[in-house]
């Protein structure tokens, strides 16, 4: 038992340290295209992540993107209303489709 308790207090004690010098945490912006849409854009994705997620992607198809936006409603309870999908979802595949409507080749 004291064994468990010295462990316990090494560990506190090691958690205590002090950094006294100013720390910048860098910060990345991620520029997505401008819209008169933009807005249905940063209302319901950045919430939870940075466009950095929508770059990622690379180039889809609209079935792709509108899956993306169902999942984030859905899985992950993004606050996204039937208009807002349908925005979104044209939103993406306008600026960063790949001129498919489905998915595959």
């Amino acid at each position: 038992m004291k064994k468990i308790i010295i462990l316990m207090l090494l560990c506190f004690v090691s958690l205590e340290a002090v950094y006294t010098e100013k720390v910048k945490v860098p910060s990345i912006t991620f520029a997505i295209e401008d819209d008169p849409n933009i807005r249905v854009m940063q209302r319901n994705c950045q919430w939870c992540h940075s466009y950095g997620y929508i770059l990622n992607q690379g180039r889809q198809s609209k079935e792709f993107w509108h899956k993306i936006v169902l999942k984030m409603r859905d899985v992950y309870h993004a606050p996204i209303n039937a208009r807002d999908e349908k925005i979104a979802t044209e939103y993406l595949y306008k600026y960063y489709g790949n001129g498919r409507e489905k998915e595959g080749y």
